[in-house]
């Protein structure tokens, strides 16, 4: 097996290659529960972002031990598996963030429960980038981005009419929306007054 050497391994096809290799072991080990095989993923000073996506709750978690308490547990309660490289984001490259040199890479996943998506960075300094076993992971953030079953563009599909009409005899868009505003035949669903942002 050839070393994970991810300072020289500059060239897109070896960022990818170390990428998915390091999602490959992550898979099993989360497959299979195994928290020894975790802790083999991360660095000492590591931290996890979730997002509502394994956990449901937005919430930090930072040292080794931890995080892989906490995502093997949370990761087998709500199935998350196919951790992967994103084809349609960004593809995996070697950034400055925070002052650091690393190796990131914009993933997707998928729970039980609806599909997410991810970012992994693996820091290039020290003896991370050099082992001959596999990098470990700097940080990792984990986001809920659908439920499946109520995908936003099934549901905008849903509620919205085609965007043009081939009968002309009928009202046009602006009175429609006109209509639509003035809720005579029916009531709000919903009315928020001054929730701001935290809402």
């Amino acid at each position: 097996m050839r070393p994970w050497n991810i300072v020289h391994a500059q060239s897109f096809d070896g960022i990818t290659q170390t990428i998915a290799s390091w999602l490959g072991c992550f898979n099993t080990a989360l497959e299979c529960a195994d928290s020894n095989r975790l802790q083999a993923l991360f660095l000492p000073d590591s931290h996890w972002r979730d997002l509502l996506a394994l956990t449901w709750n937005i919430e930090t978690i930072s040292g080794r031990a931890l995080i892989c308490q906490r995502i093997g547990s949370a990761g087998a309660q709500c199935g998350a598996r196919n951790f992967a490289i994103d084809p349609a984001r960004c593809p995996p490259r070697v950034v400055e963030r925070a002052g650091v040199q690393v190796l990131e890479a914009i993933l997707g996943f998928e729970t039980d429960s609806g599909r997410g998506a991810g970012l992994v960075r693996f820091r290039l300094d020290a003896d991370n980038a050099t082992s001959a076993t596999p990098p470990m992971a700097w940080t990792l953030l984990t986001s809920l981005e659908e439920f499946k079953g109520h995908e936003e563009a099934m549901l905008r599909a849903q509620r919205e009419e085609p965007a043009f009409a081939r009968d002309f005899r009928g009202p046009n868009w602006q009175d429609q929306r006109n209509a639509a505003a003035a809720y005579a035949d029916r009531d709000p669903a919903v009315l928020i007054v001054g929730g701001g942002h935290a809402g």
